[in-house]
This record gives structure tokens, C-alpha cells and sequence, in this order.
């Protein structure tokens, strides 16, 4: 008889052969700045690892990330007219909740 893993352990599952594989499109070259300065971003985000901290990342600069990137760097996102770079995100900016008094 197999012994199950100790409770709390990660157990990943097997992988799924028939899921789709996420497609690399070149980003065109008039967004290549933009997106540029997304990987600076994302590059200061914990999304994974073993400092990973979950929900951290701004959740409109993220749904705009991801949008851009499922999108190839050619829509922009719904309800806008360009793609924006992360610190110009409409909606992005949430004030600290430190207050002075």
C-alpha cells in the first residue's frame, strides 16, 4: 500500500497532454518599448518561487498584462485606445493605507 504524501505537501498533477500550448508571438516592433518596460514590471512581482506572495501584484496592471500578452501586443485593452506601459495604466494607482493620523 502506498503511503499518501505528509498533509500540506504539493502534489502536482500529471500533465495534461491535450491542453493547449500558450503561443510565442513576436511582439510588433512599434510595442516592443511597452512591452519592454512590462518585463521590468513583471520582473518585480513575485509571482512564483519560493518568495512568492500570493494576490501581491496590482490586479489592474496584471489584468492589462495579461490581456497584452494573450493578445500579441496588438489590442488594446477593452474600453481603451492604446496599450499603456505599466505606471501609466488607467486605474493602477492605490494609495498607501499608512495614513499620518
Amino acid at each position: 500500500m502506498k503511503t499518501p504524501p505528509p498533509c500540506g505537501a504539493d502534489t502536482p498533477a500529471p500533465q495534461n497532454t491535450a491542453a493547449a500550448t500558450v503561443s510565442s508571438q513576436p511582439v510588433p516592433a512599434d510595442e516592443q518599448q511597452v512591452a519592454a518596460q512590462w518585463d521590468q514590471w513583471l520582473a518585480q512581482q513575485h509571482l512564483s518561487g519560493p518568495n512568492a506572495k500570493p494576490d501581491s501584484a496590482n490586479p489592474v496592471q496584471m489584468d492589462h498584462f495579461t490581456w497584452y500578452q494573450t493578445h500579441g501586443w496588438t489590442q488594446p485593452y477593452p474600453g481603451e485606445n492604446k496599450i499603456y506601459a505599466p505606471a501609466d495604466v488607467p486605474g493602477a494607482y492605490i494609495p498607501s493605507s499608512d495614513s499620518d493620523g
